[in-house]
């Protein structure tokens, strides 16, 4: 079923090397994912896998809830580390387990592809939660809702976005022409405006100025709309309804 589904997404949008894929860890999907789109990254839904640790470790405390939602949201590595760390000496055993799923599939600090963000799957969950009360339609006027519903939403966004009119303390240090060095409270973040990167890492992933790079506009003839991807341009989210 999912290499059907995913066959039939790929002959509508083709093949994107920077396409990310996340869903729960469900076999039937992973293995459609590889024989579907062999070359995309496939992350993890991150509330899934949390609730994977509950029943796993038979825990559900807030403290693990609250230690794995920041070790899994952090942009920065050595923000990672620090994180993790403390996760694993407040849960035992989680570490392994955390490894053996692989930390580039669950973190956005480690993921290889941008993943913006889009740490779960709640898109579907929200339509999940929407056709509860059709579902035992026969299979015809269960399609025809899912199509209402979507027809709905999508004129909804469509006319939102055709509504929009607009576009889109920290001491800086200049370095050189594009490199720029901020002092945020006790710590230090490099940002190259040439090659759109903060050492926070928000600005690569996301890309977004994060407060960094905003600073750097502040004082500087840059323009913060220029800085973030087309994807957040009113252009494109029109075109997408």
């Amino acid at each position: 079923m999912w290499t059907l589904f995913l066959g039939r997404v790929k002959s509508v949008f083709g093949v994107n090397l920077a396409l990310v894929i996340v869903s729960d860890r469900h076999h039937s999907i992973n293995n459609a994912v590889q024989e579907v789109f062999p070359q995309a990254f496939h992350g993890i839904c991150m509330y899934h896998l949390l609730n994977n640790l509950k029943t796993k470790f038979r825990n559900k405390t807030k403290e693990l809830e609250q230690h794995y939602i920041r070790t899994a949201k952090t942009y920065n590595l050595q923000d990672f580390h620090v994180l993790f760390y403390t996760f694993c000496s407040a849960v035992p055993r989680v570490k392994e387990y955390l490894e053996a799923v692989g930390l580039d599939r669950w973190t956005r600090s480690h993921a290889p592809s941008r993943r913006y963000n889009i740490m779960t799957t709640n898109i579907s969950e929200s339509l999940n939660a929407v056709l509860v009360k059709v579902k035992e339609l026969p299979i015809t006027a269960f399609v025809n809702e899912i199509w209402l519903f979507c027809q709905k939403w999508f004129h909804e966004r469509r006319t939102k976005a055709g509504g929009c009119t607009s576009m889109m303390s920290k001491d800086v240090i200049c370095a050189d022409q594009y490199t720029f060095d901020v002092v945020d409270g006790d710590r230090n973040y490099c940002v190259d405006m040439a090659l759109w990167t903060c050492t926070c890492r928000k600005f690569q992933l996301d890309q977004l100025p994060c407060d960094h790079v905003l600073a750097v506009v502040r004082k500087t003839p840059y323009q913060a709309y220029d800085l973030c991807s087309l994807y957040y341009t009113r252009e494109f989210w029109h075109e997408t309804y």
